[in-house]
């Protein structure tokens, strides 16, 4: 399965999400500012058309706000489970920037984006005796939504997909932290 369609998606999703901006936005403040947060993952493999548990984890994320527009951000999620014999172990690093709108809402703002960046996958198989490992690097694509509250709080909600090992990799992640 080639991740080429979904990442196109993305893309265009992106693309549909953002506006047209003027120099006003980037010079204002309110939206800037760093994010600290944590909470539960879940990955799937897909080879040979079907897809592999990887299995539930956690995931720590720290994220840096631009404007209300741009923001970059880098995660680390750990996953592992076991799926027709065999299990699963592996952990993902990822470096990306979020393109979206946030939308001013009283108490509170949404913002959906979608997301370009790069997965570093460190993984182990086990057949039974059978060990197989690998790290790769991978192209990443992504879309979510994260609420800001104005007490500090925000939760995202995020769909990754990026391709190692000629697998395809879709992540599934819900977070919940502080920005500041």
């Amino acid at each position: 399965m080639n991740n080429t369609p979904k990442i196109l998606l993305a893309s265009l999703f992106t693309l549909a999400l953002t506006p047209s901006v003027s120099a006003s936005i980037f010079e204002d403040n309110e939206f800037s500012g760093h994010r600290i947060g944590g909470g539960y993952s879940n990955t799937e493999l897909v080879f040979d058309n079907r897809g592999a548990d990887w299995g539930d984890g956690i995931k720590f994320e720290y994220g840096y706000d631009i404007n209300q527009i741009f923001g970059i951000n880098a995660s680390y999620q750990n996953n592992n489970g076991s799926k027709y014999g065999v299990d699963l172990d592996g952990s993902t690093l990822k470096i990306d920037s979020d393109i979206g709108y946030t939308f001013q809402l009283e108490g509170w703002s949404i913002k959906p984006y979608g997301a370009v960046g790069l997965a570093r996958v460190n993984a182990k198989e086990s057949f039974g005796s059978d060990n197989y490992s690998y790290k790769e690097m991978s192209l990443m694509g992504g879309m979510g939504a994260r609420a800001n509250f104005d007490m500090g709080l925000y939760t995202d909600l995020r769909y990754d997909f990026f391709n190692v090992d000629n697998q395809d990799v879709d992540q599934l992640s819900l977070t919940v932290g502080y920005r500041f």
